[in-house]
């Protein structure tokens, strides 16, 4: 078999088994990050306002409810940001703070206010922003094209924070298809985005937030995709076919389950450098075998 018309046909191959695997095992989990059965089945503030629910996420913040709150509100790309991955929004024309204090200009959410997702609109990718429609000081508000977000208190010093994200109507496949696609790579900004709340509130204002492990997590995401693509380009036989399609499995599961940490992004491309070095090497002894057989 030509080896273009192989590599395509392993590229679909593995595509459709990241659909099935995602469709029926991740998409469950990253709609559902962090949350309990009751979270997920709870009635929250702005539910009304969804053609439906397209996901509940939640994490425990070890700091009273006042002190997330402060940061929760700070929300905005005149605020402070987004808490989540400013070095992959800022190529794409989205411009905002970074804010690792509390203002005490921002102290405070009102209905009709913008949540800018941009400082300059004209530059973006997409433009959007998301007007409050309800608020409960202290405890809730509603984003209109975003969702709801919730704070219950666990006891003085521990707080949930829930984000419940409402869908939008869906007309056609395509519409589903593109759906999923942008909620994926929304639930990795978001999963950021609550960690990032998480940990300044832990930490208390005016402690800096280093961005370097998150660039590693990101670069090391990248440049193991580069390498399972790779990995199937220089592969001739089955077995390596194989081998990155259980890579792109694996893949799948550092970039949307297991925690975006440095380490596993990094540990993961390792891996596949050495599987690549060695898989060269072997090729290239089985090249110069054949070449002396040919020779003798």
């Amino acid at each position: 078999m030509n080896k273009a018309i192989r590599f395509v046909l392993a590229v679909l191959c593995i595509i459709c088994i990241q659909l099935i695997i995602g469709i029926t095992v991740i998409k469950p989990l990253i709609f559902t990050w962090g949350s309990t059965d009751q979270e997920v089945t709870m009635s929250m503030p702005g539910d009304h306002l969804a053609p439906f629910i397209s996901s509940t996420r939640s994490i425990t913040i070890n700091a009273p409810i006042s002190q997330v709150w402060d940061w929760l509100i700070q929300l905005g790309a005149d605020r402070g940001g987004f808490y989540s991955y400013w070095f992959i929004e800022k190529p794409l024309g989205y411009k905002y703070r970074v804010q690792d204090r509390i203002e005490p200009e921002f102290k405070e959410m009102k209905v009709g206010r913008i949540i800018k997702a941009s400082l300059d609109q004209s530059k973006s990718v997409i433009h959007y922003g998301f007007p409050v429609v309800e608020v409960d000081p202290g405890r809730s508000f509603v984003l209109k094209g975003w969702g709801c977000f919730l704070l219950n208190e666990i006891n003085p010093q521990k707080t949930r924070l829930i984000v419940r994200t409402h869908g939008r109507a869906l007309l056609n496949w395509a519409d589903h298809l593109e759906y999923s696609f942008m909620m994926s790579l929304h639930y990795i900004m978001e999963r950021r985005m609550l960690i990032g709340i998480k940990a300044r509130s832990e930490a208390g204002p005016g402690i800096p937030f280093s961005s370097t492990a998150d660039v590693m997590w990101f670069v090391g995401i990248c440049l193991s995709l580069i390498s399972i693509i790779g990995l199937l380009i220089a592969s001739s036989r089955r077995r390596a076919g194989l081998l990155a399609m259980l890579y792109s499995i694996l893949w799948l599961w550092v970039l949307f389950i297991l925690d975006p940490v440095a380490t596993y992004g990094m540990v993961l491309f390792m891996i596949l450098m050495i599987h690549s070095g060695w898989l060269f090497k072997t090729r290239s002894r089985s090249a110069s075998e054949q070449a002396f057989i040919v020779a003798t």
